[in-house]
């Protein structure tokens, strides 16, 4: 393989960028220094039906591993993380938050034990592993923080166990937040039984870059059958799904029980970073609640460039969207929020976008079961 030197960097490109660009990649945004495809010019709508009936290839080598090796590999894990982590086996995930000393929400990451002696924090954007080798060189840890040659991609839709079936036997039958190391292609990998569709579907972890790609056409071979779809990250799905983003909670000051994350925070374990502000935290009770927003079917919402002020009935401005896509299960836009006190279903607010005002009331999450 040709290896080339782009002239920045500090933003790379994943292992399957050539092969998105062949399937009609035509939009990217810089996520973890990496480029992530999120658009292939097609109507959103058809994506959304391919992704919920049958099966779809994401790119998301931008999605990146913080290695924790050695003796001290899940102790130091535990200790980074909101959850007990001190029991977790190999072959087993676990979805988590890490937080600062503060208790604000840094990352939402799966928490992944491939081998005994290691775990990947495979997190959103955040500079991570930069973060995990500080707490431990301020403590004493047996173990060594740095990012692996890891680049997954994601089989996601109900016809995603036909097609990995098609290209290993090991996957067969593996359960929810599970992972099983395999070979695809004969390209070493890590599949887990996870994903950011709420559908049915894996994340495949090879563990070579240079080798990933043949991963890449192996299910684009195997999927042909089964009209596979490269997409990107598909927001609409997510958000019915109440699955948001370390970019929901970044630079926000969130605390996981403003975030409606309580049930991620283990304060008995540990001690792990933030638990001292987060037990303050959960005796004084959040200030803050997120929530669902629906809007009237006829209301529309622009794509989101930044977040968008909510107003109660008074006028008030009482916090702000920070995550909209239209729902094509209810057929109407839908948002989620993060408002100053509490709210109950039902409430009627008001939001104001780049290109107006719309109508909403607010929703219980998830928005679709």
């Amino acid at each position: 393989m040709t290896v080339t030197h782009p002239l920045f960097p500090n933003v790379r490109r994943s292992p399957y960028f050539a092969q998105t660009l062949a399937a009609g990649a035509n939009a990217f945004m810089p996520y973890n220094h990496m480029y992530m495809p999120i658009s292939y010019g097609r109507d959103p709508r058809d994506e959304y039906t391919a992704l919920t009936t049958g099966v779809t290839l994401w790119d998301v080598g931008a999605e990146r591993q913080t290695a924790l090796t050695g003796p001290d590999a899940v102790r130091l894990a535990d200790h980074l993380a909101t959850r007990d982590l001190s029991a977790i086996e190999v072959g087993q995930c676990k979805f988590t938050l890490i937080c600062d000393p503060d208790g604000q929400i840094m990352t939402e990451p799966i928490v992944i034990r491939p081998f005994e002696d290691t775990v990947w924090i495979s997190h959103g954007d955040v500079d991570l592993t930069l973060w995990a080798r500080g707490v431990a060189m301020n403590g004493e840890f047996d173990a060594t923080v740095h990012e692996p040659d890891v680049a997954p991609m994601q089989l996601q839709g109900p016809r995603s166990v036909d097609v990995i079936n098609a290209v290993t036997p090991d996957i067969d039958g593996l359960a929810f937040y599970r992972a099983r190391e395999t070979a695809i292609a004969g390209v070493s990998c890590v599949v887990t039984r996870t994903g950011w569709s709420h559908e049915h579907g894996y994340e495949i972890y090879p563990l070579s870059s240079e080798e990933a790609p043949r991963i890449w056409t192996a299910l684009s071979d195997a999927g042909k059958g089964y009209h596979l779809m490269v997409i990107g990250p598909n927001l609409s799905r997510a958000l019915e799904g109440a699955i948001t983003d370390t970019h929901y909670y970044v630079n926000s000051g969130m605390n996981p029980y403003e975030a409606g994350q309580g049930r991620l925070v283990d304060l008995d374990h540990g001690p792990f970073v933030g638990q001292e502000a987060l037990r303050a935290i959960q005796r004084e009770g959040p200030r803050r609640t997120t929530v669902g927003l629906l809007c009237e079917p006829a209301e529309s919402l622009p794509p989101m460039a930044e977040f968008w002020p909510v107003e109660d009935v008074r006028g008030a401005t009482i916090g702000v969207v920070r995550w909209a896509a239209y729902s094509y299960a209810l057929e109407r836009p839908a948002a989620i929020a993060l408002l100053d006190g509490r709210h109950e279903a039902g409430e009627q607010l008001l939001i104001h976008h780049g290109n107006g005002t719309a109508r909403a009331e607010v929703a219980n999450l998830p928005f679709v079961s």
